[in-house]
């Protein structure tokens, strides 16, 4: 890695030779070459007017990123990180399937749009991706959100209260058909569940031992 000097150098600008003769002239082309060929990379950002330009890309060795000069005033430079040259992809998202390493903060006061798709596009069924745990999406075809954990494809959420007059929250609600395999409380025994019937299960349900459902 290297930055340019300003030995055997016009002045105000350590990227051009000055007149000489000789090995001189030869050492601060070679002292350039190295700069542009490490893309100007050394501890911290340069500065001085005979160093930095707007537009100049650099790597800060400090930090492993890579950054680019968008302006400059007195020799001073302001600096836009492009990225990490220690990650994949510099640490960007890319515009098909990002895998994002980090965790993930949005300032947005307006919305985050999940995938949206039909049973048959659920992953995890014939020519779809695979089913990981912790996959989130909307199913237009059950119009519900739902998530996939260990024991399957499940509503989040679940059933809803409907809200009467004057705010009271009375009524539970369910839905009268089960159509992704569901263990109640994850395989935990002695957890009970009850749901309001009548109930039509087209999925596998398993009840640990210890556990009850009740369908009233």
């Amino acid at each position: 890695m290297a930055r340019v000097n300003s030995t055997t150098k016009e002045a105000g600008n350590n990227f051009n030779v000055a007149n000489g003769t000789g090995a001189a002239v030869r050492a601060g082309i070679n002292d350039i070459f190295s700069a542009l060929r490490t893309i100007n990379s050394a501890s911290g950002d340069p500065s001085g007017t005979g160093n930095v330009v707007q537009f100049q890309p650099h790597i800060d060795s400090s930090t492993n990123l890579l950054k680019i000069c968008t302006a400059v005033s007195s020799g001073t430079g302001t600096f836009t990180t492009i990225g990490n040259i220690t990650q994949a992809n510099l640490g960007l998202v890319n515009a098909a399937s990002p895998v994002m390493t980090g965790d993930v903060t949005m300032s947005s006061t307006g919305f985050l749009r999940v995938p949206l798709g039909t049973d048959a596009e659920q992953p995890g069924q014939t020519n779809q991706p695979p089913a990981a745990i912790g996959q989130l999406r909307y199913n237009s075809t059950q119009n519900r959100f739902e998530g996939y954990k260990n024991t399957g494809w499940g509503e989040i959420g679940g059933g809803g209260g409907a809200t009467g007059g004057g705010g009271e929250a009375i009524f539970h609600e369910n839905e009268n058909q089960m159509d992704n395999d569901y263990t109640i409380g994850d395989g935990t025994s002695n957890i009970n569940a009850g749901v309001f019937g009548p109930l039509t299960i087209n999925a596998t349900l398993t009840i640990p031992s210890g556990s009850v459902v009740s369908i009233v």
